[in-house]
């Protein structure tokens, strides 16, 4: 019996999304994990792996047709066997995009246009087209701006990860010229005043720049905006003392099992033992009612050239250190290759953003929605502090806890931040 092969959810903000190529075609064969097509959604290219064995017998949704979240995109079955006539639950196709139209000058008499100057400002060769198994990796806002500036983006070179092309790649590929173009001043006429009298300079305001939001920026737009204005935000901070915590990264950093151990993985990990001791902050409002995960699942916010990203790490309260720094290394690096599996990006309950890695002293974080709560963890200052009496160089630490005042109170954030600091400061509790 044939089987639908619908869109599935690939993280947790997805709700659709666009196929950006088909592996398998119509008539081919389909064994179980192999991946059947490639799907731009609002945080990256994935790939949808296939759960049949059998036989590709229709393609619903073409490359470049966007689907819903549990729309048919296509049906697996036995060879031969005749697909369903009836409607289909699948998305129709889109429409192609219309070209952007360009800028041109208002429109000049028939008698005043010269042919060479319309040759000047014919417009530049559409963006061209990579057929077959040959992808090109881009970032969305990569591909956005190149084809508004029509620059051919197999001909560009990628200076991201991975050689992953970045909006900065396709401008110096442009040139600046379609930019120019747009904000050169118009000719001015000549000037009819009497040869003894200099025309005063006129002064052209620069013109500002308009980009449209990447499908990345728009969903974290969206997102922020629904976090601020449903969940009451409620913030607490403190001060770790790091001392312990940085010899033993020193002495770890040394062993092959912990190769490139860093701050932030002992951060992750002392959250974990965090939440493990105040469950009530790994929760969240959900349906007006307090859910409680099962899982202490972190997500790790991850910059990227257009915008951000959150690997999750599942059940880390009972992975080991080693385990955390491995995993943690591989789901970022995925994630910055723009290449992470569907399941780095779905589950988390509790997130965190470091930015101690840019210096910055102290921040707050919006909590990522579906949580109740973020850790926003700054750079380690070395700063004078007391220790038994007398006045000593210490390295400090500032996190701040936001949670939804909702569900979770001062004394639930506080106590979180209590076990948090606590296995910072005794980083033996980090290896049991």
């Amino acid at each position: 019996m044939a089987t639908e092969i619908k869109m599935p959810q690939l993280s947790d903000t997805m709700s659709s999304g666009k196929i950006l190529t088909w592996r398998k075609k119509e008539g081919e064969e389909v064994k179980r994990g192999d991946i059947l097509a490639e799907v731009e959604t609002d945080k990256a290219n994935l790939e949808i792996e296939s759960f049949f064995n059998g036989v590709l017998l229709k393609v619903m949704s073409p490359a470049g047709t966007n689907a819903k979240v549990g729309e048919v995109i296509a049906v697996i079955g036995a060879a031969g066997e005749a697909v369903s006539a009836g409607p289909s639950t699948a998305a129709p196709a889109a429409k192609p995009a219309p070209a952007p139209a360009a800028k041109t000058a208002p429109a000049q008499p028939a008698s005043a246009a010269a042919p060479s100057s319309r040759a000047a400002h014919a417009p530049a060769a559409p963006v061209a087209v990579v057929s077959g198994s040959e992808r090109i990796k881009a970032s969305p806002l990569a591909k956005k701006v190149a084809e508004d500036l029509q620059v051919n983006l197999s001909a560009v070179r990628g200076s991201g990860p991975n050689g992953r092309i970045v909006r900065r790649d396709v401008e110096a590929a442009a040139g600046g010229s379609a930019a120019a173009a747009l904000q050169a001043p118009a000719p001015q006429a000549l000037s009819t005043a009497p040869a003894n009298q200099i025309p005063a300079p006129s002064r052209v305001p620069a013109a500002g720049t308009l980009t449209p939001l990447s499908r990345m920026r728009e969903t974290i737009a969206r997102r922020m905006q629904e976090s601020v204005t449903t969940a009451p935000h409620f913030y607490c901070t403190t001060s770790v003392n790091m001392g312990e915590a940085l010899r033993l990264r020193e002495a770890l950093k040394e062993r092959a099992e912990f190769k490139g151990i860093s701050v932030n993985h002992l951060v992750i990990k002392a959250v974990a033992y965090g939440l493990k001791h105040e469950p009530r902050v790994n929760a969240a409002m959900k349906d007006g009612q307090v859910y409680q995960p099962g899982q202490i699942n972190i997500g790790i916010i991850t910059a990227l050239e257009d915008g951000l990203i959150i690997p999750v790490l599942k059940e880390v309260d009972s992975m080991s250190l080693r385990d955390v720094v491995f995993e943690a290394r591989a789901a970022i690096e995925r994630a910055r290759a723009g290449r992470p599996s569907s399941s780095d990006l779905s589950g988390g309950t509790f997130s965190i953003s470091n930015m101690g890695m840019f210096d910055v002293e102290n921040f707050t974080a919006i909590i990522n929605p579906g949580q109740g709560g973020i850790l926003a963890v700054s750079a380690v200052k070395e700063q004078p502090i007391v220790h038994k009496g007398q006045i000593v160089a210490g390295s400090l630490m500032k996190a701040t806890v936001s949670v939804d005042h909702r569900i979770i109170d001062g004394v639930m954030a506080s106590t979180f931040l209590k076990h948090f600091k606590e296995a910072l400061e005794i980083p033996a509790l980090l290896m049991a």
